[in-house]
């Protein structure tokens, strides 16, 4: 299968840098004897994208190489324009906290409490409107029912509202990329709609959604383009 470029060709708004541009990536992981072969895809503002694949270790890594957590070993990644250095982690640390990335072994640091994980990014990096962060914070604690954990430490924590805890941490980074693996697993029965809609304001302003999922017609509203990994090459665009 000869690898593509991928793109939703179908887009109806201005024209402009995609959120994510991979060129020709190539990626192992020989523990789960998964690769990636000459990856070419661009992830367009304001669009969804559902990923499947015939092995779930391959779109799983596919998922981390966009968080950057997976390095290539070929080809290049730009982020928004900006081509990423894998040389040293700290050059990525300006790109990681644009991105917001649930899978299903995300967790939270288990010494400090639910509250101090939600406030880790506005005590660390000196750029962030404290205020505006409390303000957003307690609007998605609320939306998403998690007021009781706050003081507690995750293993103190329900498995489902821990989840809920970690997707809110993630929101809480105002991503411009937001990946999701199965985010039916962190949303649970009650809280789909807050979820869509935060989705879509990501969306609004600009950003990307690339999700994996076991449910079908999940974010079917948000008109997604489809991409399919098969033998660690990236199909042509598939119409959902």
């Amino acid at each position: 299968m000869m690898p593509s470029a991928i793109s939703d060709s179908g887009d109806t708004l201005p024209r402009s840098r995609p959120v994510v541009l991979l060129e020709s990536i190539g990626l192992d992981d020989p523990w789960k004897r998964a690769s990636l072969h000459d990856i070419s895809l661009s992830l367009s503002p304001g669009r969804a994208f559902h990923l499947s694949s015939d092995n779930p270790a391959t779109a799983h890594l596919l998922m981390r190489c966009l968080a950057t957590l997976d390095w290539p070993l070929k080809g290049r990644y730009l982020f928004q324009g900006d081509p990423l250095s894998f040389s040293r982690y700290e050059r990525l640390l300006a790109t990681k906290r644009r991105i917001g990335y649930l899978y299903p072994m995300a967790a939270m640091v288990r010494n400090r409490t639910v509250a101090e994980n939600l406030d880790y990014q506005a005590h660390y990096f000196d750029d962030i409107d404290l205020e505006a962060h409390r303000v957003r914070k307690e609007a998605l604690v609320a939306d998403f029912s998690i007021e009781d954990t706050l003081l507690l430490s995750p293993e103190r924590v329900g498995a489902m509202a821990q989840r809920r805890a970690i997707l809110v941490r993630e929101l809480l980074k105002g991503p411009s990329l937001l990946l999701a693996e199965y985010p039916e697993e962190f949303v649970g029965h009650g809280y789909l709609a807050a979820f869509m809609a935060e989705v879509q304001k990501i969306l609004y302003k600009g950003g990307a959604f690339v999700y994996i999922t076991n449910f079908k017609g999940f974010a079917k509203e948000l008109a997604p383009v489809g991409l399919r990994l098969e033998e660690g090459h990236l199909c042509k665009e598939q119409a959902l």
